[in-house]
């Protein structure tokens, strides 16, 4: 019986301090800076343009955010990787485009996920959608956009997947995330537009919740929450149905993203800022 009792004992402390390691690998400390009053306005006048007619009033071009990458379940809270968004203005053949992209990977690599995004000088419509998905179920999904014509043409794994109608103004799942964040966040209300993943196209609202405090590691940051709709898309972040997507936004001139929170099937996904950079 004392035996018995000092493996349970054994067992349990050594379950207790599993928990506690993948709680402390969970965690997230954040290097996130508050800009100072104009810093935003300095920093565009600086940097060098191209011939764009969209100057972007919240992210720039050389922008880097890495987010590290935690499924709660209950009391569980276990690391599931890292993922970094990047935001870049291109020539392409003399031509600008916004070029976006994200990469994230888990399980030391054994699952890996690449985006990348194009988004038009004006940042009204999107032109690519590129995905690679490195898992048990790994694919890769190509969306081309016409512009003019108003179609979205679909490939998957390099096979032609049908076409979509477009709206005039519509974005991918991940240059919507930077759309976001363009918005005029300074009062609580609503916000309209398009989405396509190459199978629908959706009508999105964001509901600007409104003012929150929120800590990161040992550091408080004053945020805007967002809670957007995006209907029965799938995109970047998988949710249930009844799940709510949020973001909080810095509240600053940079309007970052500074936590994302969705329900996913195992439980919730919570990506929290851990490294930003902009060049």
């Amino acid at each position: 019986m004392k035996r018995g009792a000092l493996i349970g004992i054994i067992f349990l402390s050594g379950l207790v301090s599993l928990w506690l390691f993948l709680a402390w690998l969970g965690k997230t400390e954040s290097n996130y800076q508050i800009p100072t009053p104009n810093t935003r306005l300095e920093k565009n006048a600086t940097q060098p343009q191209l011939n764009t007619s969209y100057q972007p009033r919240s992210f720039t071009s050389g922008e880097i955010s890495i987010y590290k990458v935690r499924v709660e379940k209950g009391f569980l809270k276990l690391p599931a990787g890292k993922v970094t968004f990047t935001a870049d203005l291109l020539d392409f053949n003399g031509t600008e485009q916004w070029q976006f992209s994200l990469k994230g990977g888990a399980i030391g690599g054994l699952v890996k996920y690449n985006v990348t995004s194009k988004v038009n000088t004006l940042f009204t419509h999107s032109l690519e959608y590129h995905t690679v998905q490195t898992d048990l179920a790994s694919r890769k999904v190509d969306l081309i956009f016409d512009e003019k014509a108003h179609r979205c043409h679909r490939s998957l794994n390099g096979n032609p997947d049908g076409e979509v109608e477009t709206e005039g103004s519509t974005y991918d799942p991940l240059s919507i995330i930077f759309k976001f964040r363009e918005m005029d966040l300074d009062h609580a209300g609503e916000f309209s537009g398009a989405v396509c993943d190459g199978k629908a196209t959706f009508p999105v609202t964001v509901t600007v919740v409104g003012p929150e405090e929120i800590k990161i590691g040992e550091k408080s940051f004053q945020t805007i929450l967002v809670e957007p709709d995006l209907g029965n898309l799938r995109g970047v972040f998988r949710k249930d149905p009844d799940a709510k997507l949020q973001i909080w936004l810095s509240d600053d001139d940079y309007r970052t993203p500074l936590r994302i929170k969705t329900k996913i099937k195992h439980g919730t996904f919570i990506a929290e800022l851990e490294d930003y950079r902009r060049e």
